[in-house]
């Protein structure tokens, strides 16, 4: 083939695309693909920072963890003689310790029942729940109260009759829209 004055080998050309064709499409599929994930991947402003934003207090003061949070390792519950995931952290608490609120919010919900005692929701806002259970029956708040980060909500015991055999401790949750998560990532005394 002639163009204009100079010839072109289209054989030359098709034996190169033959021998090196498969290195220079997957360097290509390479390059698209990593520009892909870089355009798609999350900035830090679009990460979600978890319980980084709220910093809670401890449910109750000056206390240690009676029992960690596992939703998938399973913990051997000694009062019901089973293994069973813990969703919760289980603080020591001496009966008739304060319970604390651990952020602001509005109390949700008051209830007793057999197996978790008496226990106090407060709603902190944006799908954010905290949980308290184990409490004695005489709660310092009622359904609509607005309380405080620090203000008593009641006192420990040990109510909940599927950990008797803890003791008088306090049952905390944390729910993120309808889901329990793990307290830690909120308190300030998990920080390592």
């Amino acid at each position: 083939m002639n163009i204009g004055s100079k010839k072109i080998n289209l054989n030359g050309f098709r034996s190169i695309i033959k021998k090196y064709g498969y290195y220079a499409v997957l360097a290509l599929s390479l390059t698209v693909l990593t520009l892909v994930v870089m355009l798609t991947a999350p900035t830090n402003d679009d990460v979600p920072t978890g319980g980084s934003a709220i910093v809670f207090l401890d449910p109750v003061a000056n206390t240690t963890i009676l029992k960690e949070y596992s939703d998938t390792a399973l913990l051997y519950n000694q009062t019901l003689n089973q293994w069973e995931a813990h969703k919760a952290l289980d603080f020591v608490a001496p009966e008739g310790a304060d319970v604390l609120a651990v952020y602001g919010g509005t109390v949700q919900a008051i209830y007793t029942n057999y197996m978790e005692g008496t226990v106090v929701v407060i709603d902190h806002g944006d799908g954010l729940k905290t949980l308290y259970g184990s409490l004695d029956s005489q709660v310092q708040v009622e359904e609509g109260d607005t309380v405080d980060k620090g203000d008593v909500i009641g006192v420990a015991s040990d109510s909940a009759m599927n950990e008797v055999s803890d003791g008088a401790h306090v049952h905390f949750e944390v729910w993120e829209d309808d889901t329990k998560v793990d307290p830690s990532a909120y308190l300030a005394s998990a920080e390592k």
